[in-house]
């Protein structure tokens, strides 16, 4: 039976496709759900937060007291020479473009007006066949107004 259909210009060979999920994280399952039928692969959602916090996390420590002595000037490399959790979702899309013949499709969480998209350009680089733009956003304020909080997914 031909399940042949085609999503967002990517011809898939089945309608199946797996969402953004703990089963989208790592290369095996990956491998297991194409081996399972799927068309195309959501991988886990990249959140904006994430790209942020844990970059602002590694400079502070790697900075902090960096300049108590003159020794310590040397005890770490610059905080850029490092790869932060977010360059490990970018090797993701390499690693699964390389071992998956169905499309990889990544998924982006963008709290912020425009504050998501240099990302975005890194993810198509790396090799992306599409990108999931994930509006979820969870509204912790009672006191924000129902418009306001419709207002961010408009």
């Amino acid at each position: 039976m031909d399940l042949t259909t085609q999503y967002m210009g990517l011809e898939l060979r089945s309608p199946l496709v797996p969402s953004s999920s703990p089963l989208t994280r790592q290369l095996d399952s990956l491998r297991a759900l194409e081996e399972m039928g799927a068309g195309a692969v959501v991988l886990y959602s990249l959140f904006e937060e994430q790209i942020e916090f844990e970059g602002m996390q590694l400079d502070h420590f790697l900075e902090y007291g960096s300049e108590s002595t003159a020794e310590a000037i040397s005890y770490y490399p610059a905080p850029g020479d490092f790869a932060r959790g977010p360059e490990e979702y970018l090797e993701l899309i390499r690693q699964a473009k390389q071992a998956l013949e169905i499309p990889v499709i990544a998924s982006l969480n963008g709290a912020s007006p425009g504050g998501w998209t240099d990302y975005a350009r890194k993810i198509a680089q790396a090799g992306a066949d599409a990108l999931e733009l994930n509006v979820y956003f969870l509204p912790t304020d009672p006191q924000q107004p129902l418009g306001e909080v419709e207002g961010t997914y408009v």
